[in-house]
């Protein structure tokens, strides 16, 4: 069994597949994220962001710690080349695996489209996701990490996004890039660390198309 969780304009929604779910028959991209890129950036409020290399730190952070520092996690998945702007995405995921909720409480996650010129800078922490699609994603709570995510044998956890892969196909987007912050409507704190390593638990981006 693996959670699924869903974008909607109703909010978050949580299913449970076996397996793994949508069509066999449809062409498959499978991509782990970027580590040279990935990054977690953070800012207290004062000075400059900071960022974390995914490469250096293996992992990615989100989330606001108890001082008040935030931090935001960008993925980074190549698109150009690997599949067509004109696909007919019937279904798209990215799976990640939960190292540590350190507060022990859920955390509501914000999952933004954005894209950045590489390499990533440290104002890409304040980078506005590109219009149109700025509404939807924004304004909608898209799942909450528990504690028992990060807990062994540790579940993968497939957070829905095929509204953001069919929004940066049109946009012919060159990679397939996300922010994943803590709730604005939430003050924290509240982080989870997620897996930025190995190919077994690394971010995996999951596209069916057609």
């Amino acid at each position: 069994m693996r959670k699924l969780w869903v974008i909607g304009a109703l909010g978050a929604l949580a299913l449970t597949l076996n397996g793994c779910g949508g069509s066999s028959s449809a062409p498959v991209y499978d991509e782990l994220s970027n580590l040279s890129v990935d990054a977690s950036i953070s800012y207290n409020g004062t000075g400059s962001p900071v960022i974390s290399p995914a490469s250096v730190t293996r992992d990615i952070q989100i989330g606001v710690d108890a001082g008040g520092t935030e931090y935001r996690g960008f993925l980074d998945f190549p698109l150009q080349g690997k599949i067509p702007y004109t696909a007919n995405v019937q279904l798209a995921y990215v799976e990640v695996f939960v190292a540590s909720v350190p507060y022990g409480s859920d955390v509501p996650v914000l999952a933004e489209l954005v894209d950045f010129p590489l390499p990533l800078l440290d104002t890409d922490y304040f980078r506005q996701p590109p219009s149109p699609y700025l509404p939807p994603v924004l304004g909608i709570p898209i799942f909450n990490f528990h504690p028992s995510d990060a807990v062994i044998p540790r579940p993968a956890i497939r957070i829905e996004v095929t509204s953001l892969v069919r929004a940066a196909l049109q946009g012919t987007q060159p990679d397939f890039q996300i922010r994943l912050l803590l709730d604005p409507l939430v003050s924290g704190p509240g982080i989870v660390q997620l897996d930025d390593d190995s190919a077994q638990t690394a971010p995996l981006l999951h596209i069916e198309y057609l």
